[in-house]
């Protein structure tokens, strides 16, 4: 996901800090291809390269590869057609096996079947938010506006079915007010036109929207959390102010091809899990705003199982049609 803001300049920061090429490899070091379905310089892509610095740590040479592309797609179609020998991995948004297949009709893989987890490296969660001269103070203000004016219901999304969108969607759904998306290419230009006073709102990651929310710039009214954050103190979640389970979390995690042995993907496991301990790992992460988080590789395939089953819902449940 595209990342506008100060921490926009700490991660490119962050992803030219880090080598784009492994270190110096010895013979008996394990080598993996870490495929990225974004830009270099861009959110997961820094994160990757965090995550591959951290790895080396453990002896694994890692080498970030970009094969940016249909919203990360075409990295994870990468991967299906990889072999399952431990030398290619993923990191992606866990919404690319959970919520794209529901929205894109021309993706070719099988998020259920052809990609065994392997780690998890942060999550993240969503907020709506408006820019700091908007009359809203509340979220519950917002609605108000919103019912009273057509002009004021506009919300800017990174993207038509994004779970973004879809938050959006539920939130018009479950308060009766007639919401009106506004899908951008990406969340750099809705960030602008919002701080701009031409947006009336936006939906987006917490890591785009911290670091303008504690400038003034933007201000956060509600969270897609299950608990209040701290990094937002004073601010709701939606569920606390009535919205029924709208509760939306990303995670960033890696994936092998099916078929890669256990011992492998265990080792690979164990290397993912002690670079997030690694205190330059979680530095790089938390400046990020991204909070760091890890599973085992059989909660992680549970994950994407229950995810892909509630996205199914939620997509039928507002009636979204994908396009193409």
């Amino acid at each position: 996901m595209p990342t506008p803001r100060r921490a926009t300049h700490l991660l490119l920061s962050l992803a030219l800090a880090l080598p784009l090429v492994p270190l110096q490899a010895q013979a008996s070091d394990p080598a993996a291809r870490l495929l990225v379905g974004y830009v270099p310089g861009g959110t997961v892509d820094t994160v990757a390269r965090v995550m591959a610095d951290g790895m080396r740590d453990s002896g694994y040479q890692v080498i970030v590869e970009n094969r940016p592309g249909a919203f990360g797609a075409i990295a994870v179609d990468g991967l299906r057609k990889a072999n399952p020998d431990g030398t290619t991995l993923l990191l992606t948004p866990t919404g690319n096996l959970t919520l794209a297949p529901h929205v894109i009709p021309s993706i070719r893989y099988d998020p259920l079947e052809d990609f065994a987890g392997v780690g998890t490296a942060v999550r993240m969660s969503f907020a709506l938010a408006v820019g700091a001269d908007s009359p809203a103070k509340t979220l519950p203000e917002f609605l108000e506006l919103a019912r009273q004016n057509p002009d004021m219901a506009a919300y800017g999304t990174p993207g038509a079915g994004t779970a973004m969108h879809f938050i959006g969607e539920l939130l018009a759904q479950q308060s009766g007010v007639p919401l009106t998306h506004v899908p951008y290419r990406g969340g750099s230009a809705a960030v602008t036109d919002a701080i701009g006073g031409t947006l009336p709102a936006l939906i987006t990651t917490m890591p785009n929207l911290l670091p303008m929310h504690r400038s003034g710039r933007l201000r956060i009214l509600a969270i897609a959390t299950d608990a209040p954050s701290a990094a937002l103190p004073g601010v709701p979640t939606f569920e606390e102010l009535g919205f029924k389970d709208l509760v939306v979390t990303e995670t960033l995690a890696i994936f092998a091809p099916k078929n890669t042995p256990p011992d492998t993907i265990d080792k690979m496991h164990q290397a993912i899990d002690k670079a997030t301990l690694l205190p330059k790992v979680e530095k790089a992460l938390q400046e990020a705003e991204y909070e760091v988080y890890s599973i085992t590789p059989a909660e992680l395939d549970r994950q994407i199982r229950e995810g892909y089953a509630t996205w199914q819902n939620i997509v039928e449940q507002t009636g979204y049609k994908p396009e193409g």
